[in-house]
């Protein structure tokens, strides 16, 4: 999956980052430090997240997961991250959704996002810096899960609205599922040769 901490170098407060050099240092005197952003930062992004889940849930549940994110954030050890996710992820199971309507795409979105930035804010330090640099690897296979999911629950969302459902072979289904994970094991094989 995505996040762990091989991936994720990130330096002390004060200190250069991995791989650049130190202030004065470098061609001609002057090196240009490496892009990077408080780790504090990187915690506080999904309580931002949790902040969108006003417009996608009600108005209590949108509550419990932005006290879920603020708990996560102080303390990521208490998984409260992935709390958010489940409450998110759970409260629109119980309205049905169109295929046409965006929040289910949100929703998977969403809860994808908390859970690579659950496991990066688990992995690191409460205090320091991180290239931005390093956050690439993580946010392609956020991609690459994304690009996959969102035509799956599109295609889910079809079949549940579709009146074929129930003429439907339980066999088509099982096939259906079978060439998805195919697609997958495949999709997630070239990506390993190409490293």
């Amino acid at each position: 999956m995505s996040g762990g901490p091989d991936d994720v170098p990130a330096t002390k407060p004060g200190s250069t980052a991995p791989g650049s050099t130190a202030p004065g240092r470098g061609r001609a005197g002057w090196s240009r430090p490496a892009a990077s952003i408080p780790l504090p930062v990187l915690r506080a992004i999904p309580v931002v997240l949790a902040c969108c889940a006003f417009a996608l849930l009600p108005v209590p549940y949108a509550v419990i997961a932005l006290v879920l994110a603020v708990l996560g954030a102080l303390l990521p050890a208490t998984l409260a991250t992935w709390g958010v996710a489940l409450v998110i992820a759970l409260v629109p199971l119980m309205h049905p959704a169109a295929p046409a309507d965006v929040r289910p795409y949100l929703v998977l979105a969403l809860v994808h996002a908390l859970h690579v930035l659950g496991g990066l804010n688990l992995a690191l330090p409460a205090l320091g810096r991180m290239r931005l640099r390093v956050l690439a690897r993580p946010a392609r296979r956020y991609l690459v899960v994304q690009v996959v999911a969102q035509p799956v629950l599109f295609a889910g969302l079809v079949l549940a609205q579709a009146p074929v459902r129930d003429a439907l072979p339980p066999a088509a289904v099982v096939l259906a599922t079978a060439v998805c994970a195919v697609a997958v094991v495949v999709v997630l094989r070239v990506l390993a040769a190409r490293r």
